[in-house]
């Protein structure tokens, strides 16, 4: 590449700062030159409102692929758990690196000793995510499950201030702001299937800019963790989902030709979940995404969904 240097766009919070960095280090390693820009998103401006209440599939990603179109920056990192499984026109994915660990953690209250099994019967537990919710109180119906929103620092202070038990965050987010240590216990896949994408980073550009997304492809792009998201979101589109269906979905790619997708689909009090699971070759995912998506279809997972839609605003 011929740039002196690139624009790097991203939304302003210390997570999405840091995951932007991890992606700048890697490109000024190979010789590239680097410069953040933060482009502040509608996720950033609405945080007084649950996200299974807020209908917008680039709620923190459209400012961003305006700035893409229009030239003000030349690549943008997005947590792949936030990407559109349809995305704008002109915008592509170019790359998907290394994928960190996808599953969900509880993180305790200083004052509660024990692990998320342990929390007393009534017990209170804080999330953001609709899927999370659902998959709690169909593990544990006599748990009460609020909302919070914020950043992830942000809903971890809200914790240390109040009287829940326990928060349920991403184990990503946590490893890469150096909040490992805050983890009480990461949740088993039979427990919490984690979000379509969840822990995954997102590098898209211009689809117009072949060379920045030649060299994107190139260099930090890993191929089974690509190959396994893809599967999960072609699981979700099937689905027809998003923040405001409870939809979970875990893809593995073994590196020797083989792909195996667990997903499941629960209504929001979790008294029905539907789950499901397929396996095949890797360069398969995206066909194995909408296999298992109608396998649960056929199961009420679209009974399910169809009562969730008709009660979002």
């Amino acid at each position: 590449m011929n740039q002196s240097a690139l624009v790097l766009g991203t939304r302003g919070s210390a997570l999405a700062l840091r995951q932007a960095n991890l992606v700048r280090e890697r490109l000024e390693a190979l010789g590239l030159s680097i410069r953040i820009r933060v482009i502040r998103t509608k996720g950033d401006r609405v945080l007084d409102v649950p996200l299974s209440e807020i209908e917008d599939k680039g709620l923190f990603t459209a400012e961003l692929d305006l700035a893409l179109l229009d030239g003000t920056i030349q690549l943008a990192v997005h947590s792949l758990k936030d990407l559109p499984t349809r995305l704008s026109e002109g915008i592509v994915l170019a790359a998907v690196p290394k994928r960190e660990d996808p599953r969900d953690a509880f993180v305790a209250h200083a004052a509660f000793t024990g692990g998320l099994s342990d929390v007393p019967e009534g017990g209170t537990l804080a999330t953001a995510s609709l899927r999370r919710r659902s998959q709690l109180k169909a593990w544990r119906p006599d748990l009460r499950v609020v909302p919070v929103r914020g950043n992830v620092d942000t809903r971890v202070k809200k914790l240390d201030a109040g009287t829940w038990s326990g928060i349920v965050l991403a184990a990503a987010g946590l490893k890469r702001l150096g909040m490992e240590r805050r983890i009480t216990e990461l949740l088993d896949p039979d427990v919490m299937l984690s979000a379509v994408g969840q822990g995954a980073l997102a590098v898209v550009c211009a689809e117009e800019d072949t060379a920045t997304r030649a060299f994107l492809r190139e260099t930090i792009h890993d191929p089974p963790s690509f190959n396994a998201v893809i599967a999960e979101r072609a699981f979700l589109h099937r689905l027809q989902g998003g923040c405001t269906v409870p939809v979970g979905a875990r893809a593995i790619d073994d590196a020797r030709g083989t792909l195996e997708l667990d997903g499941c689909v629960a209504d929001p009090d979790g008294t029905v979940v539907v789950r499901g699971r397929i396996d095949g070759r890797t360069e398969d995912g995206e066909r194995l995404g909408i296999d298992l998506a109608e396998e649960l279809l056929a199961r009420g997972a679209d009974e399910i969904l169809d009562a969730i839609r008709q009660k979002t605003p």
